[in-house]
């Protein structure tokens, strides 16, 4: 039966239909499986490419960082003492159950990658000395016993070391091997590195081009020999503000910690007086708030220790009045000791709060000549604590220690409000 204007197809019809779809479906299908040997082919080209070893300083430049293996830090706990040098050679008393690291600091590195343990008539240099004198091989027997964690600081304070160490994959392997044999040697817990580049607006920044690559490879080489080695890196306070030398994201990846240097906001060359470590900043002026906020999803903040001075600064100034201009060249380092003797020797001695800055000051009168001295106490270092556990910040450095003194007070009063919930 048909209607009008209305044919039915054949059966042949209904076959060259059915075939026609059946070509289409494979046509699909193999452009399908084309599609998706060009995508693999690219994913496998892009993991050789980023997984296999540097060839040259400009594979050390753009090499993928692979973050290390987050520490199980469940709240802010690390208490971390840096201990220098010259405080060995003054034979510090140092109570290692005060900390969960000491850092010792430091040995430093020339630019073919070689820890400088001599000067170049074959003497050992001060810093290796003390390192292996007999006095901090005690230390380090004390801190062993009190499950307290010893690292090595690395240094280098000159640009173009610096650039030569990081850029060059000669120099990097021989400081590799030398690392990993010493902490095999002297049984260390970790590397903390400490290059500190100066970040002047007009020169250019090599480093950070090179740092990451850098750091991934001392991080991957030694945590090959033992998974949990520490690396951790220095970082001043304010070149944490901006990429500009340092790429943040891509050492927060790199390493294990990351301690900001919170101090010297204000130094013993500055035309005003103020707070060396200021939590909180007036309009324009740099603070720790600043610096820690600025990190926020480019660190882990587990990664981030804040570190404190046991020091500030005493200058000659024009006036009474907090952050009064001082007079060029008048100012000195003025540690923690020296405050105590001050407050404890002088009745004339004047005590300030700053309010925003959540830090002390004093003013007095020497010789007809109006002195100011911006410094840390028990409550400015209680102040930082809580800022840390409310960011949740992974602990608590600080540079350096024997600026104490006898005093051990500070780390009584430290442990008690690390451990406050």
């Amino acid at each position: 039966m048909k209607k009008e204007g209305f044919r039915i197809p054949s059966v042949s019809y209904f076959d060259f239909i059915a075939k026609r779809r059946k070509k289409e479906n494979l046509a699909v299908i193999f452009l399908l499986l084309i599609l998706l040997s060009i995508s693999l082919f690219f994913v496998f080209r892009w993991a050789s490419v980023n997984q296999a070893p540097s060839k040259n300083a400009e594979d050390r430049i753009n090499r993928t960082i692979y973050p290390t293996k987050f520490l199980n830090y469940n709240s802010t706990k690390d208490i971390i003492g840096f201990l220098p040098s010259w405080s060995i050679a003054k034979r510090t008393s140092v109570d290692t159950a005060n900390f969960s690291q000491i850092i010792y600091f430091g040995v430093g590195v020339n630019e073919d990658g070689e820890l400088v343990q001599y000067d170049e008539n074959g003497i050992s240099v001060a810093e290796w000395t003390y390192f292996n004198s007999s006095y901090f091989t005690k230390i380090r027997a004390e801190a062993r016993e009190n499950g307290t964690k010893i690292l090595l600081a690395i240094k280098s304070f000159d640009n173009t070391t610096i650039d030569k160490i990081i850029s060059n994959e000669n120099a990097t392997k021989n400081l590799i091997r030398q690392l990993v044999n010493l902490i095999n040697k002297y049984n260390l817990d970790g590397i903390n590195i400490d290059f500190e580049y100066i970040t002047d607006a007009d020169i250019e920044f090599p480093t950070s081009k090179y740092l990451n690559g850098f750091l991934e490879e001392i991080s991957q080489n030694l945590k090959k020999e033992n998974p949990e080695i520490i690396i951790s890196i220095d970082v001043n306070a304010t070149a944490v503000l901006t990429d500009n030398a340092f790429n943040m994201t891509r050492i927060g990846r790199a390493v294990d910690q990351v301690i900001i240097m919170a101090y010297d906001y204000r130094q013993q060359n500055s035309i005003f007086a103020g707070p060396v470590a200021p939590l909180y900043g007036e309009q324009n002026e740099h603070s720790i708030w600043e610096s820690v906020h600025a990190l926020n999803g480019r660190v882990d903040s587990q990664k981030i220790i804040l570190a404190v001075p046991l020091y500030g600064y005493e200058w000659q100034t024009v006036t009474e009045s907090n952050k009064s201009s001082v007079i060029p060249q008048s100012g000195a380092l003025a540690t923690y000791k020296r405050v105590k003797e001050i407050l404890k020797e002088r009745d004339d001695v004047k005590k300030h709060w700053d309010n925003v800055a959540k830090s002390p000051w004093l003013s007095f009168s020497q010789y007809g000549e109006i002195r100011q001295i911006y410094y840390e106490d028990e409550k400015s270092i209680t102040e930082k604590i809580k800022f840390a556990k409310e960011r949740a910040l992974g602990g608590i450095a600080f540079w350096a220690l024997g600026y104490e003194g006898d005093d051990q007070e500070i780390f009584d009063i430290v442990k008690k409000e690390i451990k406050n919930k």
